[in-house]
């Protein structure tokens, strides 16, 4: 992958498949996931799924070129984020009334890029879709992890940012007006 720099693998997960783990050249890593048996995440956007992964960098002219480069996706600045989309992709909820409750964005989207921030490391966060982004910040605290930011409203979200046992962060988002 180039302008990349492989960290693990290929390895052999059979019979589900293969994966291998990159740092781009902004210094975020993520993996990357050859199918056999296993396409890979079969449920989305439902509670307790994953709903989006956004990239932290400080250099988003590199990574939007990276990545369009290594997966065809193209970035489109919406407000102070960017928006990853691939071209022929749908995505998120076939019924736009329902989706334009809490996912406000269009089908194709893959990935967000947040704002660069010089005190966040580049890395890619996992964001999961939950019912109830209260009790599952205090289920996360009983079960041995942590709150690294408590539950709180914006963009039509109740989201927490929170770390499991391992030190793992990623993060929760409930849509608002769901309980």
């Amino acid at each position: 992958m180039p302008g990349a720099t492989r960290l693990i693998g290929p390895v052999d997960a059979a019979p589900a498949g293969r994966l291998a783990v990159f740092a781009d050249p902004t210094g975020a890593v993520f993996c990357v996931w050859e199918p056999g048996e296993r396409d890979g995440a079969q449920l989305v956007n439902e509670p307790n799924t994953w709903l989006m992964s956004s990239l932290h960098t400080l250099d988003p002219v590199a990574a939007s070129a990276f990545y369009g480069a290594a997966f065809g996706w193209q970035a489109e600045s919406m407000g102070p984020v960017t928006l990853f989309h691939l071209p022929g992709y749908v995505g998120g909820l076939p019924d736009e009334k329902k989706a334009a409750q809490w996912q406000g964005m269009p089908r194709d989207i893959v990935a967000v890029m947040a704002p660069p921030d010089p005190q966040v490391p580049p890395h890619w966060n996992v964001n999961f879709r939950v019912d109830d982004a209260d009790a599952i910040a205090a289920r996360a605290t009983q079960l041995g992890g942590g709150i690294m930011m408590a539950p709180s409203d914006g963009g039509g979200l109740r989201s927490a940012v929170l770390r499991d046992p391992q030190g793992a962060v990623f993060s929760i988002s409930q849509p608002l007006g769901s309980s």
